[in-house]
């Protein structure tokens, strides 16, 4: 079956481009004022972006969406060489020609079978869709592997998980930002600091420690979370290994391939849609070409010597080049995919040069230019544009935190409106009623869109959440206090908890590099964050275990309650809790500050965003 390219009618709206160029604005560098006007974004931005990119839903997300990026990369060249080869036959291919030159090529079914595509393509790798009965097997090995990334990170952040359980079971689903996620942090995290203390250190003294390791006792070793998480990371990084040896190249069904088309069609068709709104206007053209290259642009994902001289991105001027608003969208991306297979095309070493460098430097070649498709779609298909199913997303730790302690919270006040209705009948009251309506979706929702309401601004206005969203709204004082109030939260949540996460992320990072600059394939970023995160809870076990007790005995100070000469692996569960619990201190202060300063500065009131006069923007 060719490649069908379709357009939907209702497929754009209002709303989705809207975040199609928040987002293309957010990787250039800039960020809503109000409308279509935009500014630079502040380096206090950029590092409280860079600070919470530790977290390991970004990691899956980038793995979910990259790989059927690369996947329509490989289709999109192949399908062009099916079409060139069409016009030198002077006839259409049969279906048999065109599966064999482009659905089940070696060119496409290397990303087809990339342990990323594998692992978030749940509908691909069923037998329903046409799956082998061992590329079926190899995606439940892979859903075994994310399963047990779930657990890896349950172990990674013990006290944070146990926080944000504890957190959601009591209240329910609480913005990160709120006045009462400080409290309860303030509340809570001391109290999970010690009592884990003592259960680790009760269960240390009744181990048996003959074993050691590194001259401490095995067991105690054995027992620390970080060891439990990086021996999670290593399973995780062998069931990838085991998902990779089981899946096959295969004949793509007529099921998977209506699914690969359709989601190529809408990626061409978003894309076209932000492709009309820069067409012709070079300022917007040039923010394009940045989103492409990056958020922080410490690395160009696309070299010089593939941009024009103001640095354009030579992928995005020829898909530029054949955009045409006066035509229909149909039109339009189906010259769109004449331009992008171009461009996709390698010279392929034939007879006497295919030599083993040669065929090495036209696979790294072929994977070069797919990454440039993968920054351009990017731009438009990402997750802060449409956000994927939750399963694709949510390992065993954010089920837990995010869906289960909520269901647990409701199943509570369920249970407690039952008597409460005994108390209704007697005093008269509204108890029972109010309780189940606490523990609806509804309920949520409504208390959500009533935070987001300007007309319930000025009700809204002390409102910690409202406040950190809405800062321009405060006078300078006011504002200062919001943005440390902020800065510690950002901290505690993302420097401190995540000590494991950044220490990964350092390893993850690593290991892409190098399978990027040895591999002739396209990194894989779930492999990338297992190996990190085996190394990574690795190092944090020895710094716990080793360097911080050594330089406890040299200070003289002790490092943690008396484990009988053995390691004193509950270090990173009591620091890690008393110290999150003494930074919310003095945040929860200054939250409050920055409400009562709010109070004595007054509201300003100015709902719609301005700039500053001289204050450089963009209409996009």
């Amino acid at each position: 079956m060719t490649l069908q390219i379709t357009a939907s009618h209702d497929l754009i709206t209002p709303t989705l481009d809207r975040k199609m160029k928040n987002n293309i604005a957010r990787k250039s560098g800039l960020k809503q004022v109000a409308g279509d006007v935009y500014k630079r974004r502040s380096n206090w931005q950029k590092a409280c972006d860079f600070i919470q990119a530790s977290r390991a839903v970004s990691v899956v997300g980038k793995a979910h969406f990259e790989s059927k990026q690369y996947a329509q990369a490989a289709i999109l060249r192949k399908n062009h060489q099916a079409e060139q080869r069409t016009q030198l036959l002077d006839r259409d291919l049969t279906d048999e020609e065109y599966d064999a030159q482009v659905w089940n090529s070696n060119g496409v079914q290397n990303r087809l079978t990339r342990e990323d595509f594998v692992r978030y393509s749940q509908n691909h790798y069923t037998a329903k869709a046409g799956a082998t009965p061992r590329n079926v097997r190899a995606g439940k090995i892979s859903h075994v592997g994310h399963a047990l990334h779930g657990i890896c990170e349950m172990n990674a952040a013990p006290t944070g998980m146990t926080y944000n359980i504890l957190r959601n079971t009591t209240l329910g689903s609480v913005d990160e930002k709120s006045t009462k996620n400080k409290a309860l942090m303030f509340g809570l995290l001391g109290f999970i600091g010690v009592g884990t203390t003592e259960l680790l250190g009760a269960r240390i003294r009744k181990a048996a420690d003959s074993a050691t390791f590194m001259g401490q006792g095995l067991s105690s070793v054995l027992i620390a979370f970080p060891i439990f998480s990086s021996f999670m990371g290593l399973i995780g990084t062998l069931t990838g290994v085991a998902s990779q040896m089981v899946v096959e190249k295969q004949a793509v069904s007529p099921e998977q391939q209506s699914g690969l088309s359709s989601d190529l069609s809408k990626n061409l068709q978003k894309l076209l849609s932000q492709l009309k709104s820069i067409k012709d206007k070079p300022e917007l053209i040039q923010v394009m070409g940045k989103a492409m290259q990056g958020r922080n642009h410490i690395v160009n994902k696309i070299k010089s010597d593939s941009c024009d001289a103001q640095g354009v991105p030579d992928i995005l001027n020829d898909v530029l080049a054949v955009v045409d608003p006066t035509k229909s969208d149909i039109e339009n991306m189906r010259a769109m995919k004449q331009a992008l297979g171009s461009y996709l095309q390698v010279e392929k070493p034939e007879g006497r040069q295919a030599t083993m460098w040669a065929r090495y430097q036209y696979a790294k070649a072929v994977t070069t230019k797919e990454s440039h498709y993968v920054a351009l779609v990017s731009t438009v298909d990402h997750m802060e544009v449409a956000y994927p199913h939750a399963a694709a997303l949510k390992d065993a730790r954010r089920w837990t935190e995010e869906k289960g302690a909520p269901r647990v919270h409701d199943a509570l006040l369920n249970n407690l409106a039952k008597p409460a209705a005994l108390i209704d009948r007697v005093a008269n009251t509204n108890i029972s009623t109010t309780l189940k309506k606490w523990a609806t979706q509804k309920y949520r929702d409504e208390q959500a869109a009533k935070l987001t309401d300007p007309r319930r601004a000025s009700k809204n206005r002390f409102k910690g959440e409202y406040m950190a969203k809405n800062s321009h709204q405060y006078r300078p004082l006011t504002r200062s206090l919001i943005r440390v109030a902020e800065g510690m939260r950002l901290f505690n949540m993302n420097v401190v908890l995540a000590s494991n996460a950044n220490l990964s992320r350092i390893f993850n990072n690593a290991a892409l590099q190098t399978q990027g600059t040895l591999g002739t394939g396209p990194s894989s970023r779930v492999m990338g964050n297992s190996v990190g995160r085996f190394f990574g809870g690795a190092l944090l076990a020895i710094i716990f275990g080793t360097v911080i007790p050594i330089a406890a005995d040299a200070t003289g100070h002790p490092s943690t309650v008396s484990t009988n000469g053995k390691l004193p692996v509950d270090f990173s569960m009591t620091n890690i809790g008393i110290l999150m619990f003494l930074l919310s201190t003095p945040t929860l202060a200054v939250q409050g500050l920055a409400q009562l300063a709010a109070r004595i500065e007054g509201w300003e009131g100015n709902i719609n965003k301005t700039v500053k006069k001289g204050t450089p923007t963009i209409k996009f």
